[in-house]
């Protein structure tokens, strides 16, 4: 609950809307949140003066957006939509926003929801991705806290989940008959450059205009200061894409060609 009402807003207005309005204006743009939630980021986009809809599954989160935005007098539209319904909109946005998002989504929706994304974007339009873990890395910061596990098969990590030491995670999954393996996946299974190559083709003919390049703390200051360092030029040694999809979480700016 506090995540919701305070650390997840905080967030947003402090690391993520600076990030954005370094690289392109939101007053007066028309922005698309996808998987908007209780409406903690559209909230930020909105005081900076950009008309924004989010869209989410789940309608219990939608009203509470609904009530955020209105006790803070802000005027946001919210609908009960997936990320493979956004051409149910039938409009044009100069953003289109994941924010936390494309995560919680399976493969096939990640890959038709950023293909519909990009062809509802004005010319010159952005599409960004925030807070999306990477599952080249080694740890696993986003559920489980186990090294290797975002490369583990969805079943040996369903299984394995109980090794997990966050207490959050390690008991929720204890079947062996894989009973809530949608809610496993769900949890979020990592992203990586591989979606991006099968919704664009090519991944290296994106223009990325910015990457957040987030700090993100390790068990230890040498596994945050040292050896992250090295396993980013380990990465890079083995491909030619862009070095904002070697970076522990996913956060970047996409300019429509």
């Amino acid at each position: 609950l506090e995540d919701h009402i305070k650390n997840r807003i905080f967030v947003s207005r402090t690391k993520v809307i600076p990030w954005v309005m370094k690289n392109l204006e939101l007053k007066n743009k028309k922005v698309l949140e996808v998987g908007s939630g209780t409406g903690s980021s559209s909230i930020t986009m909105a005081e900076q003066g950009a008309e924004v809809i989010g869209i989410d599954v789940d309608i219990s989160s939608i009203k509470v957006a609904k009530l955020r935005a209105n006790l803070l007098d802000l005027k946001i539209e919210y609908f009960q939509f997936s990320g493979t319904e956004i051409n149910k909109l039938n409009q044009r946005f100069d953003i289109v926003i994941y924010y936390a998002t494309l995560e919680h989504m399976t493969v096939e929706e990640r890959i038709e929801s950023l293909k519909q994304a990009y062809s509802i974007l004005s010319e010159d339009g952005y599409l960004i991705v925030v807070e999306a873990p990477n599952r080249l890395w080694i740890e696993d910061t986003h559920t489980s806290e186990l090294p290797f596990f975002q490369w583990l098969p969805d079943n040996l990590a369903y299984l394995y989940t109980k090794f997990s030491e966050k207490q959050s995670f390690n008991s929720k999954y204890l079947d062996t008959e894989y009973l809530k393996l949608d809610e496993f996946y769900r949890r979020g299974r990592g992203v990586s450059y591989h979606e991006f190559d099968l919704a664009f083709n090519k991944s290296e003919d994106l223009i990325i205009i910015s990457s957040l390049n987030r700090l993100v703390y390790s068990k230890n200051l040498i596994n945050t200061f040292l050896y992250e360092k090295i396993y980013k030029l380990y990465l890079k040694k083995f491909t030619n894409k862009n070095r904002a999809f070697l970076e522990e979480y996913l956060d970047l700016i996409i300019q429509k060609k």
